[in-house]
């Protein structure tokens, strides 16, 4: 796959050019305050997990979004990739530069991730995305369903999901009010990773969801 280019511009406080190059064995993103002339770079090895979303900025009506994107290296460093629009000027514009950006940074690195998870699961190593454990027998989640959190095993056969806009949920088809979980893609680590990485076990264990 070729490198990918793009430019990023912060916002009206912020209208510098950044860089950010995806590369098949790199990313490096510009995220100099202009007294630092240096590129922050994350080889591929070390690119350890992402989230996504949109922030709504409000006073009495929404105003303005935040576009932000955050990856994550091995050794906890952090590459902040965000860029606003106000009262809908460039919005579609806005829209399309993160979508592909997303399907760049999914296409070089995270879809391998989540099918080096699958490889895992299926040689019966367990594995664990974000808060959740998968085994070759089901799976835990740390529920948040009643007023105490507490770990709760999910066997494969009663595995089941729902997706939404901004996040994805894992419940137990036999108890699915007090045994469940939301992941959201802008506040948890991975959660596309382990959406993926889910959706993919369940259809090739044949197991219906929802």
């Amino acid at each position: 796959m070729n490198p990918k280019e793009f430019i990023i511009r912060r916002g009206i406080t912020d209208n510098y050019p950044r860089k950010l190059i995806l590369e098949q064995n790199q990313i490096k993103f510009d995220s100099k305050d202009l007294k630092n002339d240096s590129f922050i770079t994350f080889q591929k090895d070390e690119i350890a997990e992402y989230n996504f979303g949109v922030k709504f900025m409000r006073y009495k009506f929404v105003f303005g979004r935040e576009y932000v994107i955050s990856i994550r290296s091995n050794d906890n460093q952090i590459i902040k990739i965000n860029f606003k629009t106000y009262f809908g000027r460039k919005k579609d514009e806005y829209n399309k530069l993160c979508n592909e950006i997303l399907d760049s940074l999914w296409d070089l690195y995270f879809g391998e991730i989540a099918s080096t998870y699958i490889q895992k699961h299926e040689l019966g190593e367990e594995i664990q995305i974000g808060e959740v454990t998968l085994t070759k027998d089901g799976l835990t989640i740390l529920s948040t369903a009643s007023l105490k959190s507490k770990n709760e095993f999910i066997p494969w056969k009663k595995v089941r999901t729902r997706s939404y806009t901004t996040y994805f949920a894992i419940y137990s088809k036999d108890d699915a009010v007090n045994i469940n979980r939301g992941y959201s893609y802008l506040n948890d680590w991975n959660t596309n990773v382990l959406h993926s990485v889910i959706k993919t076990l369940l259809k090739r264990k044949e197991i219906e969801n929802d």
